[in-house]
């Protein structure tokens, strides 16, 4: 892939961002698969959501936006939508492992 700067038109922009794409949704994949495997230390499906986690979470990721050049509100805002996604795959992934209905 070619660094911004060497591009030399539109294709090798899509083709730099296609790729960038592909390599967000398999590390969203990678990801799931450490929230499935979380699941395993949750002694009930109330302890799933753990608030705390979240809190400290989000302003992190905030924070590494800022560093990295990115609107810290935006990135926040994103990552607040993310978990909330994981962590009703998570709860569907406990009960289906815990067999709870």
């Amino acid at each position: 892939m070619k660094s911004p700067e060497r591009c030399t038109g539109l294709p090798d922009i899509r083709e730099a961002i296609d790729r960038i794409d592909l390599e967000i949704v398999q590390a969203l994949g990678r990801r799931m698969q450490y929230v499935k495997a979380a699941s395993r230390f949750k002694p009930d499906e109330a302890s799933i959501a753990a608030p705390e986690r979240v809190a400290a979470m989000l302003p992190e990721r905030a924070r590494w936006a800022a560093e990295n050049g990115l609107d810290a509100t935006f990135v926040e805002a994103l990552f607040a939508q993310v978990i909330h996604w994981y962590i009703a795959e998570q709860i569907a992934y406990w009960r289906q492992t815990r067999g709870a209905a």
